[in-house]
């Protein structure tokens, strides 16, 4: 028998009193097994098999990678997540970014911590456009996937003044560079100082007052989808609380 933390991605029905699930764990990765009896146990699992829920689970592994998840218990549920509907939006894209940037059973604490500030954060209510940016530009460092926001993507040169970004190349591109370009996103410098402020373990980063920080969300979006050819579905939702 196996146990680890773990976050629950998503579920489906399987017959009448079983679940499949997705979970994410934090010492074996992301996993999926089936749930017998689930919809029926309250004593093994009772309410516990939601989103926005920080669980501890048992799971056994039979020949040929089938897994039977056991029980679980609830170590912290943010309750806030799943009762503000603004904020059930914001942690199902957390949730969907990280079903589509980690491959199966590999496991990866950084980005399992990474999850659960975040979703704390979001659960405060303490700036959320400011915590799914910040989980953006993490979680795509820690997965292999960071964009180039330090310097020139063509002539190489360190940027900290307002630039443009190019999902193509990567990265930003300096003004001498974008020139007879038509393509690129525009990129602030106080954008760019405030990610080196948080890439250097500054604390204020919630707190930088950021121009159009939704702008930025989708841009990472966009980057997102373009490297892994996977559809981030949640986004499309974001776009409510850019109008709050």
């Amino acid at each position: 028998m196996k146990d680890s933390e773990a976050f629950l991605l998503h579920k489906t029905e399987y017959g009448e009193a079983d679940y499949i699930l997705s979970l994410f764990t934090k010492d074996f990765g992301k996993i999926k097994g089936i749930a017998k009896y689930a919809k029926k146990s309250r004593k093994r699992f009772g309410g516990r098999l939601e989103p926005f829920v920080h669980l501890r689970v048992r799971f056994r592994e039979k020949p040929g990678g089938i897994k039977f998840i056991e029980d679980s218990e609830t170590i912290r549920a943010f309750s806030t997540l799943m009762e503000d509907v603004s904020l059930f939006m914001c942690g199902s894209f957390v949730l969907e970014n990280v079903e589509i940037l980690l491959p199966e059973e590999d496991p990866n604490e950084n980005i399992f911590n990474l999850l659960r500030e975040t979703l704390s954060a979001l659960d405060s209510k303490k700036n959320p456009s400011n915590a799914i940016l910040r989980f953006q530009l993490s979680v795509l460092t820690l997965s292999g996937y960071e964009p180039n926001f330090d310097f020139c993507s063509v002539c190489k040169r360190s940027i900290e003044d307002d630039s443009y970004f190019s999902i193509q190349k990567g990265g930003i591109i300096c003004n001498a560079c974008k020139k007879n370009k038509i393509n690129g996103y525009k990129i602030s410098k106080d954008f760019l100082h405030a990610r080196k402020d948080w890439m250097k373990g500054h604390q204020n980063f919630p707190e930088q007052k950021l121009d159009q920080p939704f702008d930025y969300i989708n841009l990472l979006v966009k980057f997102t989808q373009y490297r892994t050819g996977k559809e981030i579905k949640s986004s499309k939702f974001l776009e409510e609380l850019r109008n709050d």
